[in-house]
């Protein structure tokens, strides 16, 4: 009989990073059978409200988030924790109050595009989770994307900064 001891963490953790990120499209297209119009608003919601957990994760990490650098390393160790090594970047800026990054790998993008499924509609809940996880982490900071590959882009362009005002 084989036991889950028996698979070794790397495998598992592909696994699991692979289920999580296939279940987006999953749910999103059956949502948008049911729910027609008011799919992608709920669905950004969701995502929302899966952003909100980054705080409570990087504090049981031990992760510092004290100035934009901190932030957007925090969210990269969290994005490769919960989504696997499939999530790749490379950081362009880095300061106490500025991070660009480019996103060169989305395992989301690659399951919708597994999937057969439209990548163009997952670019609104990325930003509304992109942007609650980096305001999770710290508030005085917020995220937006400039560029989006499932929007056409060669990659995401991520910025994260301190909130103005």
């Amino acid at each position: 009989m084989v036991s889950i001891k028996d698979i070794p963490a790397e495998v598992r953790w592909e696994i699991a990073a692979r289920s999580a990120t296939a279940m987006t499209g999953a749910y999103g297209v059956f949502f948008e059978r049911a729910l027609g119009d008011k799919c992608a608003e709920i669905v950004k919601q969701i995502w929302i409200e899966g952003g909100k957990e980054a705080k409570g994760l990087a504090e049981k990490l031990a992760l510092p988030v004290k100035d934009a650098r901190e932030v957007d390393e925090a969210w990269g160790v969290l994005s490769q924790v919960l989504y696997g090594p499939e999530i790749t970047w490379e950081t362009v800026e880095e300061g106490k109050d500025r991070a660009v990054d480019r996103i060169t790998g989305c395992p989301f993008l690659n399951r919708h595009r597994e999937m057969g499924a439209d990548a163009r509609g997952i670019f609104d809940a990325c930003q509304a989770y992109a942007k609650s996880t980096v305001e999770s982490l710290n508030p005085k900071y917020t995220q937006r994307f400039e560029s989006a590959m499932c929007r056409g882009a060669p990659y995401c362009e991520s910025v994260v900064e301190r909130k103005r005002g």
